[in-house]
Order: C-alpha cells, then structure tokens, then sequence
C-alpha cells in the first residue's frame, strides 16, 4: 500500500488511537498506548503476538476497506450536478440507487447513499463508515431486507444466551440432537463475528510473533 492509499490508512489508524512507523521498504510498525501490536511487512503481511490478535483483526479490517473505496474513488467520475464544496465521485449504483464519496480533508471521506425515485433523488443517508454506507446501499435497492439483518452486537447476545443456554439452563435436559443444533448457530455466529485467518508459521516463530497470519 503506497500513495493516497497509504495516507489514508494512516490517518485511519491515527483516528483509531494507533501510533506508527514505516520503514524503507514499506514495513510498518503500529502500536497502541506505547506498545507494539502489529507489525506489516513489505509482502503486505500482518505479524502479530498472541496478546494482540484483536488488534490484527481491527487492522487488518481497515486496510482492506481503505484499499477498497480509495481503489474505486481513484478510478470514479464526479457525480454532476453537486450541491457540495467538494464534489462527490460515485463509487457504485444499483438500478437507481447510487453510493457515493466525497474528501472531507483532515476529516477523511463522507459516504452517502442516494436514490432516485421518478425524477428527482431522495433526501442522502450520509455514513463515515463504508461498510455501514454499502449496507445502506443494498437496502435501499431493495437487495437485502433490512429487517432480516442482526448487527454485530445482536449476534453477539444472541451468541451468549445460546451458551447459558448450554451450560446453566439446558445441562443435561437436551437431547444431543438439540445441542448440536445449538453449538452450529454458535459456530456460524463466531465466523461472523470473529472471522478466522491463515495461519503461516515460519518467520513469525522466528520473529518472536504468533504464527504469521496473511491478511
């Protein structure tokens, strides 16, 4: 990641609490509260400790966002006519429902969703959040049924009742066949949740770090 690219993920971390460095040959350290929690490599790779996986994740989730919308912002045209200072580029449109992006300077890029109904657009939902701003999208083209969507919180409860269900109300009044159906919607919900990654062992033991994990 080189660029305006780069920058981006900078100030993204920066906004996020995160310090770091960078290296000659694109390496780059990050650390959170004076201690070190990731470091990338030149391949792009995301070494970590054991102690600081969530931080890999919450790193390696901003990289690949910031590399998605500024990948499609660069190659965008300007959405015309504007009522902005800065004019918005679209990203992508479904049918009648567009997403678009705009630079806020030091503040990064606003995203706003729009849909045009007959001749004219619908008041914009405006996101600093891209991935929340493309689940707008689909919503408002009618793709996904918004109230057949749980968040990340709701799944996250639903994943803690479900194993006190399992440990303090079921215990031993359930059949096997019902526990098992119990612990797949666990499981389906922890690969939402907390998304599972490669691991890659050689440098990283050498290193020091968990077991590389390619990102």
């Amino acid at each position: 990641m080189t660029g305006e690219k780069l920058t981006e993920f900078l100030r993204r971390l920066n906004a996020k609490g995160y310090q770091y460095e960078t290296g000659d040959n694109a390496e780059l350290w990050i650390y959170r509260r004076g201690q070190e929690v990731a470091f990338i490599n030149e391949d792009g790779e995301i070494l970590y400790k054991p102690w600081s996986r969530q931080h890999a994740f919450h790193i390696r989730d901003m990289r690949d966002e910031v590399d998605e919308y500024m990948t499609l912002y660069q190659k965008a045209a300007p959405v015309k006519p504007s009522r902005f200072r800065t004019v918005p580029r679209l990203l992508m449109e479904c049918g009648r429902t567009e997403l678009s992006a705009r630079e806020r300077g030091e503040n990064g890029f606003e995203f706003s969703t729009w849909k045009t109904v007959g001749s004219h657009k619908e008041d914009g939902h405006f996101f600093t959040n891209y991935t929340a701003a493309k689940l707008d999208l689909a919503v408002r083209a009618g793709l996904i049924d918004r109230d057949r969507l749980f968040t990340e919180t709701e799944l996250t409860v639903i994943r803690s009742n479900l194993s006190d269900f399992l440990t303090i109300d079921g215990g031993d009044h359930i059949t096997s066949e019902k526990e098992q159906a119990v612990r797949g919607v666990i499981r389906k919900i922890d690969s939402v949740v907390v998304p599972e990654i490669r691991e890659q062992a050689q440098e990283a033991e050498d290193m020091g770090y968990e077991p590389e994990y390619e990102m």
